[in-house]
């Protein structure tokens, strides 16, 4: 026999011997703790809800799940970090938009992946966003906010920044109404609830779990969530897109694996995720971190990025931001 056949051979045999045991490592998934990489620090919304679902999903995959934080790079860190990985299942992400789409925030920040080095598995939850001004404030009604920012411009609202949700409705809002209104960014939400707890900006857009205990004391008075569907925690509480104001993207938060994570590994995650979204014990964890519950399966999530990435991409060109 010549040396290329018997080096084909050897090849296949190889294959034959290698491919059953990457079904049956597949198949096992998980023997060991699995990672759940979160690009944000400890307590916030996102660790909040990457927790309570890591919690739940240990009990589904009969593991640990640890929930590990890497901050950073605007969270081109934490998700380099799940690029970059071994493709085993082993190290996924539990990661707000910007870190699921990268290359859509390119004028912003320089990620050193890309969207295409990820691989979808499902969406768990979905944060919300709030048009919030102080209890003592004139306004009532977003609408009474809206005519008033009319008739007096440059009133300050605050933002996360011009590559954020908060500041993309806020420019929505100055085109569609002349309102006139001036952002203000903020490292975070912290921050925002400051300044406009301080009398330093009239208007805040962050976060409800930032809110809450100072909405339910009455010192603070939710106008309006950025979200499509009215809030189960909030249900009092009009949506921008009910009061006619659309949002270019839902800010979901989704499980993602490296590039190459076996479809057996995805389906078994997207499984559990799916049957955890029903249980009324992670509905209230949930509830009380003032998330929405928003599972999307692999197919479904990967299309809503895809949408959210067309929409951010065309936002920033009307801005000048990209080219």
């Amino acid at each position: 026999m010549r040396p290329i056949a018997k080096s084909f051979l050897f090849f296949m045999l190889l294959c034959l011997i290698a491919w059953p045991g990457a079904t049956i490592a597949a198949s096992d998934y998980p023997n060991r703790a699995v990672t759940l990489i979160v690009p944000y620090p400890a307590g916030g919304v996102t660790d909040l809800g990457a927790r309570a679902v890591a919690d739940s999903l240990e009990k589904q995959l009969k593991q640990p799940v640890v929930v590990v934080n890497k901050t950073g790079g605007g969270t081109t860190i934490g998700g380099y970090a799940v690029a970059s990985a071994k493709p085993d299942g082993y190290t996924l992400g539990f990661f707000p938009v910007a870190a699921a789409i990268p290359e859509a925030y390119a004028y912003f920040q320089e990620a050193p992946y890309s969207s295409k080095d990820l691989r979808r598995v499902c969406s768990a939850v979905a944060t919300a966003y709030t048009i919030t001004v102080k209890e003592d404030a004139p306004w009532k009604t977003l609408k009474e906010l809206i005519e008033y920012a009319k008739k007096n411009p440059g009133m300050k609202m605050g933002t996360g920044g011009k590559q954020t949700l908060q500041s993309m409705l806020l420019t929505t809002i100055n085109k569609t109404e002349k309102t006139g209104f001036v952002a203000v960014p903020f490292a975070g939400d912290p921050q925002n609830l400051a300044a406009l707890l301080g009398g330093h900006t009239q208007v805040g857009l962050f976060d409800f779990s930032v809110a809450k205990s100072l909405w339910d004391a009455k010192k603070l008075r939710v106008l309006a969530i950025v979200t499509e569907k009215r809030a189960e925690f909030a249900p009092n509480i009009p949506t921008v897109v009910e009061l006619g104001y659309p949002i270019l993207y839902v800010s979901i938060l989704g499980i993602n694996g490296p590039k190459g994570t076996p479809d057996e590994v995805v389906r078994k995650i997207d499984d559990a995720v799916a049957k955890i979204s029903k249980e009324p014990d992670f509905q209230t964890k949930i509830h009380n971190t003032s998330l929405q519950i928003n599972y999307q399966n692999a197919a479904t999530y990967e299309k809503s990025l895809a949408t959210y990435k067309a929409n951010i991409s065309n936002f920033f060109k009307e801005e000048g931001l990209i080219k």
